[in-house]
This record gives C-alpha cells, structure tokens and sequence, in this order.
C-alpha cells in the first residue's frame, strides 16, 4: 500500500492486567489468557489500529499476543504498537504536578522493542520512579532516551480546555504557563479526551485562541475491562468517540497524522466519496509499465527542471490548454519530441468532464487582469450583473452636446468676423458710374439639414432599444403593447424629420444652382464693361456682403447663449453579491455624476495650472491650453471631444473587482491578493465534481503566504476534491501534508518515476529523502515540520 485510501480507526489506551499496580482489580480480566475477547472487541468496533499502554510497565509478551492478530484477516485490527502510559511529575507554577502520558513507539525494531521493559525498571527490577510513585520529568526523557525508539506523546486532558476544575492528571493541571510552554514546544503530540461534548468545546477553544494547528485532540477509551470494551469499566457511561487518522497503518504514519489536525477526525470523512476521480496513471518509460496510485486527495508531482513535470499535465489532459490558446503550439511539439526521445508512452488521459479546473503556470495571475476577470469560466459565476450605464452616458451627452455646440458657434462666429476683411472707400466721381451689383451671398443651411438628420438618427436609435427590451422573456404583455405603440409613434416621428431633411437638402441644391447661375453671369458681364464699372460693381457687392455678413454675426450671436456645467446629480450604485469572505463587485469609473464631475472632464484636458473656463477660452486659447495637443487651433475641438469621449467611456465601462468583506468596496485589492482570493474561492467550491489541477500554485507568493494562508486552502480543498500538482516548493509537500508524492526522476539519462504517501518507504526507496535530497530546502522543511522536546522522534 503507498497511500492512504481511507481513515484508520484508532485506540491507543487500552491497559492489560500489567496495570494492577495502579488499577488494581479493574484490569484482573485482562490477561494473556483473555487476548482474544480484546480482539473480538476490537473487532466488533472496527478497530484497525491500537495499543497496550500500561501503567509504567510494558509487557513484549502481551504486544505479541495482541499483534499476531495483524495477520489475520478475519479482525479488523491491521496495526498494533508497543506503548507505556507514563505517570509524569513535572513542575508548574502551581508546583510539582502528576500527568499521565502515553509514549507509542515505533514497532520497527522488534530486537529493541523486546528491550523496552528493561528500561523502565532499577537494577532490582522495581519500577524505576524517582519521584514516589512517578518519574520525575529528567528521569521520564532519559527513559526515552535509554530506550532509543522513536517515540509519539500523547497527554491526558480529558476535561474541556476551558473547564474550570480539570480534571486529576489532566496536561492543564501544571498551570497556564507550563501548558503553553507544553503547546509551543511541540511536548506531545496530541492531547487525549474521551467525553463526546468535549470535542466540540475543545474545538470552539482552539477556534477563538488560534490554536488548531498547535493543539491536536484525539481519543482513547482508556479501557480496564475488555469484556465491556471499549467501556473503560461495566458501569462507565461515558459518550465514547472514536478518532480516525489519516495515514498509511505505520508508527510513521501515526506520528504524521497526530501532528496535523486535519488528519484526525472523529468521523471517517477525509475524503469526498461521492466524488469522481482518477485511480492511476499508466506511464510506459523505455518498455517499463508504471501504474501510479493516485490518491482521492492531493497529488504532488516533483522533479529536477525539465524533467517533464509540466509535461505529464498538459498530455494527462490531451493539450486541452492549446484549444484554449494558452499553449503554443511549438511547446506542444517539444514535448512530443522530448516524449519520442525517451521513449515514453503516457497512457491514462483524464476526459475534460472529469476536470473541475486546470490552471496552468501563471494562468491565475491573468486571469484577474480586467479583460478576462469577467469571463472565465470559475469566477464569472460569481459577479453580479452588469451596471446599465447607458442612461448616466446619455445625461452627460446632453450636457457635452450643448458645451459642445456653444463651443462650435462661439469659434465659427469669432472665424467669421475675422474673415470680414477691409475695403477701401470709392471716389466720389467714380460712384457716379453705372453698375451692375450681383447679390449672390444667398446661403446653403447645411446645419438644418444635420439638426433634422440627428432628430431622425436618435429617434431609429431610441427604437432599437425599445426593440431590444421586448426581447426580454421577463416583459409583461400589457408593457410590450405599450411599448409596440410607442415604437409606431416614434417611428412616425423619425419618418417626419426625414422629410424635413429631404426638403431642406433641395432647398441646399436650389440656392447651389441659383449661385452658380449668379456666378457664371458675373463672369460673362465682368468681361464685356470697362474697368471703372468692375470696380463700383465689386466695391457694391464688397458693401451688400459685408452688411448681410454683419447682420448675420449679430443675429447668430443675439441666440447664442453661455450654457454652464450643471446636470443633476445622481449616484452610482456598485452592484455586489457576497461570496465567503470576499465581495464581488459590479461597478462603474465613477461612482456619482453632478457638475463637478461634468468640469473635470475638461479640466483634466487642460494643461495644469490653467484656471480659465473652457467656455470663455478662444479658438487660438484652447489650442494652447490643450494638453499635448500640436495641432492646428481649428482642430483642437475635434479633439478635446475625441479626448473627453474616451474618459467618458472609461469612466463608464464596467468594471469588475473583489474586495474584502467591509472595505471600500471602491479600492480594488493589491494584485498579490488574487491567488489567496481565487484559491480561498476554490477550495469553498463543492457543487461541480472532478479534479483540480494545477502547475506550480506558488507562483508569485511569499512563503509566509503559503505558510499562513494557502497551505489550509489546499488542505480544505484536498478534501472536496481530487488534486494534481506540480510544485518545486518544500512547504507544499511537507507542510500541506500531502497524500501521495509522486517523483520523476532521471539516472544515466533513463526516467523513472517513484511514488507514495509522504511516511511510505520500500527497500528501494524512501519518500522524505527524496524530498529532502531533491527539493531545495527540503532538509530543513521536514525537520520544521518534526521539531521536539528533548525526544526521539526523527524524520
């Protein structure tokens, strides 16, 4: 077996007759002789891993008994190891204090185990106490020490951490400080209860003091009587629960288990059972078959660079990554080569539907850049709809339109007073002579025509949208035959300026013919006078233009009117859904519109410092004032509108963001945020199966991220779902607790792969040491992860 499968039920408190000392008459049934009625209990209950701890005494006879019970197949007991329930003087502000403490040991070495008696007793044979009828906390590791196994501490605290009165012998009866010092050092590494209401005040406790991964809880049944097992005695009535551990059936798997609290449960639900998942890899190298267990958990796939870890992903998922156009096609055709070279089949191909999510190496960080926020496929479930900004658009429109159009006649009014030009004043003699004058100032009204083409254009425009509401399922009938009407009329409408339109356009083309006609008649009259009568009858037509010019500036200034920056204002309110802990937010640039808002958008044109109003500013003025503007002073409007259209469509453009709970939801998290949001997101996600997989999850995160945040999301996840991974950091295997490590590895320019849960080792190999000889910084990892009190325990 190289990995975990399923949780193993576990009683490691369990005494013999060998406790009499202390227990007297309640443990006379146990003896040798009875081994099987224990086994029979053990069996009853579905026990799969146990012990014999008895009080300050071990008996290698009675561990065999129990342990020859591994081998056959008709119990369910698959694990016995060898222990001793220590009584343990140790000294705590509130003075010298007795706890007992169960010392499992590892059942490796059969020659030392045998051993383990001689240790615990004085050169006459009596039990070695120094201190009455305990050890004091000195002799207790020297014991360890002496009996040179390695060792896992379990501590009594059978009453709640906040119970006032502990009770006798419990770990938080040596006082608050020497308890702490008990919980930061790693002394033990679990803390026994029995009672089931103790489990959920013990969890609250650990809840509100932080203290889940300091503090790990399991059961025993501290049975005396196996008869009644695991009753502790006929009349105990205690709600007895048993702990599950999640690890293979060895002393290293148990010490892997207790010193992680998400593999100790009292229900046997460390995996999703319901949910689908891949049993194995077949991998075909150089004509040798590897068939890889894969766990219901999470898998970890480690290696040298370009040993073709990245590789194994994209081909187990048929290059799905290059049909969504993240993988080029050339790296595709490297891997097929590398593939060819080393002559390696891969044979398992995981179907896209048995696929929850596959991200590849920095594919998390893109997918939080605005354009693809919205549309991937896992978070766009999440926001809510977009913002309706049209009507915000259109009353800022109105108001630009009319600032604008002031803008536009102000600067062709100052054009055509500059255009009127000088004259000289005829002598009074040649004023005498005869003259034609032709009047041919008779003007096209080009803007009528663009008014009344712009009533009938936003008219068709309004209809379109009407149009596009009655397409809604959700429209009441009796609306959409309002609407219907409303569409005749405006229809109607739309066709009556384009009539106007039409009449003005050949009213245009009449006065064209008219001026041409003028024109050519001009020319042919110019031809036949003498000079004297060309010169009164352009001097004539000089005073008639110059007057009917004048005359139309005071006109077209008298209508002109100042307009001002005013629209009433009106906020804009973010859409939000709440999902855990975070808020997914549909917005706008901007969150309100009023004259303010109106002002900067042309002052944030204009050069700083500039304090003028756009409105009094002249043609040649805006060209000057204008931001990086280079252009002709008749082309600065053209573009002042260009430049505030832009920022008005920005400002106006959806936008969507994640923000924490409780904060403004108008401030967008840092970008070193988006993996702990997306993986905190993942992990909360049950409600579509298959596995997740992912390439290199550390990308772009501080170790102190993973350590305090992203380890737990992966943990919570690996319990949802199956996970595949590839990873080059340490903490993401040791620490993350992994269930199945699986490492591709290169010796004489052959591949090879080995693979196990973190505590499994063969005769070939050993998965730690692979880790600590392979991932850089792997060494000092696992020793982190196993650091303890003056005690055995090793990696």
């Amino acid at each position: 077996m190289k990995i975990v499968e399923t949780g193993y039920k576990i009683d490691l408190h369990i005494h013999s007759v060998y406790s009499c000392a202390k227990d007297k008459k309640k443990v006379a049934f146990n003896t040798i002789d009875n081994i099987d009625v224990l086994a029979e209990r053990l069996n009853a209950n579905g026990v799969q891993m146990c012990a014999i701890t008895d009080h300050d005494v071990f008996r290698f006879d009675m561990y065999k008994a129990l342990k020859d019970y591994e081998n056959d197949e008709q119990y369910s007991v698959i694990k016995v190891f060898p222990g001793v329930e220590f009584t343990v003087e140790f000294i705590g502000e509130k003075g010298p204090t007795i706890l007992h403490v169960i010392a499992v040991f590892n059942d490796e070495d059969e020659t030392k185990v045998a051993k383990i008696a001689d240790c615990l007793v004085d050169d006459k044979g009596k039990t070695a106490y120094d201190k009455g009828s305990a050890f004091s906390e000195e002799k207790f590791l020297s014991i360890l020490r002496s009996i040179d196994l390695d060792t896992a501490l379990i501590v009594h605290q059978k009453s709640s951490l906040t119970a006032s009165r502990p009770y006798k012998n419990d770990a938080k009866t040596v006082g608050e400080e020497k308890f702490q010092e008990f919980v930061y050092t790693d002394y033990f590494e679990a803390f026994e209860f029995k009672n089931r209401k103790n489990e959920v005040f013990n969890k609250n406790f650990l809840n509100a003091q932080d203290l889940t991964e300091d503090i790990r809880f399991i059961t025993g049944s501290d049975c005396h009587d196996w008869r009644h097992y695991p009753k502790e005695t006929e009349n105990d009535n205690t709600d007895f629960v048993y702990t599950y551990v999640k690890c293979l059936p060895c002393f290293r798997g148990l010490v892997m288990a207790i010193t992680d609290h998400r593999r100790i449960k009292t229900v046997n639900s460390f995996f999703n059972p319901t949910e689908t998942y891949t049993k194995n890899l077949q991998i075909t190298i150089d004509g040798e078959n590897y068939v890889v267990p894969l766990s219901r958990g999470i898998n970890v796939i480690i290696g040298d660079n370009s040993i073709g870890k990245s590789l194994l992903l994209h081909k187990l998922t048929e290059y799905r990554k290059q049909q969504e156009g993240l993988l080029n096609k050339s790296v595709v055709r490297g891997y097929e080569k590398y593939l060819k070279k080393h002559n390696i089949e891969i044979g398992t191909t995981i179907p896209a539907a048995e696929i929850f999510a596959f991200d590849m190496q920095g594919e998390i960080r893109d997918k939080f850049e605005q354009e693809k926020i919205k549309s991937d496929d896992f978070l766009s479930p999440y926001y809510p709809a977009p913002i309706k900004s049209g009507a915000y658009k259109e009353k800022i429109q109105r108001k630009l339109n009319v600032i604008f159009a002031f803008l536009e006649e102000k600067f062709a009014l100052e054009l055509l007073e500059a255009q009127l030009g000088r004259f000289k004043i005829l002598d009074e003699d040649i004023e005498q002579a005869e003259s034609i004058t032709f009047v041919g100032s008779v003007s096209k009204n080009n803007r009528r025509v663009e008014g009344y083409n712009n009533i009938s254009g936003d008219l068709d425009n309004v209809v379109e949208q009407i149009e596009t509401i009655m397409e809604s399922p959700w429209l009441e009938q009796d609306d959409r035959k309002q609407l219907e009407y409303i569409i005749e009329q405006l229809d109607s409408m739309s066709m009556r300026y384009e009539k106007k339109k039409k009449r003005a356009e050949r009213e245009n083309t009449k006065i064209a013919l008219f001026q041409n006609a003028v024109s050519k008649f001009k020319q042919k009259y110019q031809s036949s006078v003498s000079d004297t009568q060309k010169k009164l009858s352009t001097y004539n037509e000089n005073i008639d233009n110059a007057a009917e010019a004048i005359a139309a500036i005071i006109r077209r200034r008298e209508k002109l009117t100042v307009p001002d920056f005013r629209i009433e204002k009106e906020t804009i309110q973010i859409q939000t859904e709440r999902v855990h802990d975070y808020e997914f937010n549909s917005r706008l640039g901007i969150t309100e519109i009023d004259e303010e808002y109106v002002k900067s958008l042309f002052a944030s044109e204009m050069k700083k410092g500039t304090k003028k109003s756009v409105l009094e500013m002249s043609q040649d003025e805006l060209s000057e004032r204008f931001s990086y503007f280079t252009g002709a002073p008749s082309e600065a409007l053209n573009e002042l509108k260009s430049k505030i259209q832009e920022k008005l469509d920005d400002d106006l453009a959806n936008k969507f963001t994640i923000t924490q709970a409780g904060k403004d939801r108008t401030q967008e998290l840092s970008s070193g945020l988006d993996a702990q949001i997306y993986f905190d997101i993942l992990s909360y996600e049950t409600s579509h199966d298959g596995m997740y997989i992912i390439d290199q999850p550390e990308d772009n995160i501080s170790q102190k991220a993973v350590r305090d945040y992203l380890l737990d999301r992966f943990k919570i996840m690996g319990e949802h779902r199956q996970v595949l991974m590839v990873t080059h950091r340490p903490q993401f295997i040791v620490n993350l607790d992994v269930d199945n490590v699986i490492f591709i590895g290169k010796e004489d320019d052959k591949i090879y792969i080995q693979s196990g849960a973190l505590e499994y080792r063969d005769a070939d190999y050993n998965i730690l040491d692979i880790i600590s000889d392979h991932i850089e910084g792997g060494l000092d990892t696992l020793r982190r992860r196993w650091k303890r009190y003056e005690k055995n325990t090793s990696i």
